[in-house]
């Protein structure tokens, strides 16, 4: 995909984030793309479920899975508006994709003094040397965007 068509999409995924924090939400957006189309996106919905594994990009995996009607998604493209945490790198990693674009990273938002984040040297890079994934990552889109999602939130990002 484009540089443009990473920049749309990535446009897709803040709106879900500001949905979701319209609605009480975290604001945190994903989007998966399969064939230049959108097959799901979703706000994360931890709060209003009171689920701490409803992250938008576990969410999102999952959706677009059952989209596919596949479990292995190796030609699509996920959008995170934020650096997944272990647990929804997991389920992107599960979910077979093969290309991750990321706006903010989570240097970029730690919130010193808060638990979310603060996850020490972890980041995808290791992860996917960790576990061997054949995965492009895509950074920098739309960041400044994405950094400011958080930045205006920090205080709820702990709920």
């Amino acid at each position: 995909m484009s540089t443009t068509d990473h920049d749309r999409f990535m446009r897709i995924a803040i709106g879900e984030a500001h949905r979701g924090a319209a609605m009480g939400e975290q604001p945190f957006g994903a989007v998966a793309v399969l064939g230049g189309e959108v097959i799901a996106q979703t706000p994360s919905l931890k709060v209003s479920r009171c689920d701490a594994t409803a992250h938008s990009e576990t969410l999102c995996a999952g959706m677009a899975t059952r989209a596919a009607g596949r479990r292995h998604l190796p030609d699509a493209t996920f959008y995170a508006t934020c650096e997944p945490c272990p647990m929804c790198l997991g389920a992107v990693f599960a979910a077979g994709f093969g290309t991750l674009v990321v706006g903010a990273r989570n240097a970029d938002i730690r919130v010193p003094g808060r638990a979310a984040f603060n996850f020490r040297d972890y980041s995808i890079e290791r992860f996917v040397e960790m576990v061997g994934w054949d995965l492009a990552l895509v950074t920098g889109v739309r960041s400044d965007e994405c950094v400011e999602l958080y930045r205006t939130a920090a205080v709820e990002l702990t709920r």
